[in-house]
């Protein structure tokens, strides 16, 4: 009786304070009305509605984030004195609420995460690393960026016992498929574009609202393992069980599996359109491990198999300017870049200059290194260190060396990079560890997230990928992965079947 009184008073506690949110919220909306004219009135509405539910409810906005948190580039381009951007703002609401939501039931959940410890161990090294320098900025948002990261695995590990994964997995699909639509409209359609992403006339690199194109495809890449094998897991069921299912439900399930090949196709599509050719490697590794991985479910085996064929087709045989003709040119330089050679003195022209002003950044990266062999410049500290450690015809930096593992151990030295590598070698083993689970929709979202490893290995060879909010992605990620591991459904339909 005691126990049921206590949970009563929780219970009442928090309706309470969502009942003093809301008014809150409502009054606020009430005084925007008042004072201010009609449109501004409608944004700040909105903007008071989308905050409140990021606050009251986190998987709200963590989908929030998700969706805006990639135009953070493009909006603070455009607005160069916001004070931050979307993304962080509902992340920072979402945080804001599950720790409301915890304290108000008196229990704050550290869920057992399998990346926590290494993640802890490379932020300490980091935190070593800024001792005795002069400047933290950089650094303090580094230390910030991982945190949300774990954050962020802690939320999702903790919303999926709420049974809200759903939500969160559809949040990153669309986000995904946004940035994809954008980009081909730009590469394609739009007709106009930087001087410098052009291809031919009419055509231009795809770059979404990233402002580059790099990043932008390997965002891309990261997007479509995950939505290709969601749909191979949905259509799986649902073939099998089409006849003996409700046929709205297998409807609904049918409906969701062709999204998520709508979204793999295009993701696919950008991302070869952004011609990025870190991108276009890691895509490449990716199907080939994803497809080394998969041999004991034939059908995935198959349809991954055909699915990369056909995809290819399609991109080398399209009609359009930017996709055709430019194949062998970009298969060309990608060959280059494992050519890596010292690079002072050499001849630049406009065709290689971008991969020599790319190794410049790579032997300054290693001299900085060299020279602080233990904890590095400082975390964070690579742009403010690069004068310092330049080749005399380099002399702007481009605020990070172009390969993360170079990056890491001129930051933090052996000791990060030692650290990273072991968060790394965690994260792929328990990748393996769901691949190795009998139920074959576990094994095939764990192939997916093994591609998408696979892709920021490779492509963390020669770019940064955790830039404009993409760490939120990669927090989501590796919440995925660790409810994977404790054998919980992550897709909807997944679990519907799984409870038929």
């Amino acid at each position: 009786m005691l126990e049921f009184t206590l949970g009563t008073i929780r219970h009442i506690r928090r309706e309470h304070g969502q009942r003093l949110a809301l008014v809150t919220i409502g009054l606020s909306l009430c005084m925007a009305a008042v004072w201010v004219p009609l449109p501004w009135s409608i944004g700040v509405i909105v903007a008071a509605l989308a905050c409140g539910a990021a606050l009251v409810r986190p998987a709200i906005g963590l989908s929030l984030a998700l969706v805006l948190g990639p135009g953070k580039a493009l909006a603070l381009a455009a607005i160069p004195e916001l004070p931050t951007d979307l993304g962080q703002l509902f992340l920072a609401l979402t945080i804001a609420g599950w720790l409301i939501r915890s304290l108000a039931e008196r229990c704050v959940r550290i869920p057992s995460c399998p990346f926590t410890l290494p993640i802890l161990v490379y932020l300490g090294v980091g935190v070593l690393s800024l001792w005795g320098t002069s400047e933290h900025q950089e650094g303090l948002e580094e230390l910030i960026k991982w945190l949300q990261i774990l954050a962020v695995t802690f939320i999702v590990i903790d919303l999926s016992r709420r049974d809200q994964l759903a939500v969160i997995i559809a949040a990153a699909l669309l986000s995904g498929s946004l940035q994809a639509g954008f980009g081909l409209w730009q590469a394609e359609l739009r007709g106009v574009g930087p001087d410098a992403f052009e291809i031919n006339s009419g055509h231009y690199r795809a770059y979404g609202t990233f402002e580059q194109p790099n990043p932008f495809g390997g965002y891309m890449g990261l997007i479509w393992p995950l939505a290709l094998v969601l749909a191979i897991s949905g259509l799986r069921p649902s073939v099998s069980r089409w006849r003996t299912d409700n046929i709205t439900h297998s409807i609904r399930i049918l409906a969701a599996t062709i999204s998520c090949l709508v979204v793999a196709g295009v993701t696919g599509l950008a991302l070869f359109a952004s011609h990025s050719r870190g991108a276009l490697i890691g895509a490449v590794a990716a199907v080939g491990v994803m497809l080394i991985a998969s041999p004991r479910s034939r059908l995935a085996s198959i349809t991954l198999a055909v699915a990369g064929i056909c995809l290819s087709l399609l991109m080398l045989r399209s009609g359009t300017g930017n996709l055709n003709g430019n194949v062998p040119k970009l298969l060309e330089s990608i060959s280059e870049i494992t050519k890596m050679s010292d690079v002072r003195g050499a001849n630049i022209t406009s065709s290689n200059f971008s991969l020599i002003e790319r190794f410049a950044h790579w032997q300054a990266a290693v001299n900085m290194a060299t020279t602080h062999p233990l904890l590095g410049v400082g975390l964070g500290r690579y742009e403010d260190a690069y004068p310092d450690f330049r080749l005399s015809s380099w002399k702007h930096g481009l605020g990070h060396a172009h390969n993360v593992y170079l990056n890491v151990a001129a930051e933090t030295g052996l000791l990060g990079l030692a650290a990273y590598l072991l968060l790394c070698g965690v994260v792929l083993a328990s990748t393996l560890r769901a691949i190795a689970q009998s139920l074959p929709e576990d094994r095939l979202l764990g192939i997916g997230l093994l591609g998408v490893w696979t892709h920021i290995a490779v492509h963390s060879l020669v770019d940064n990928l955790l830039v404009n909010n993409v760490h939120i992605y990669l927090g989501t990620l590796l919440g995925l992965l660790a409810v994977l591991i404790d054998r919980r459904p992550v897709a909807l339909w997944i679990a519907a079947h799984r409870n038929a």
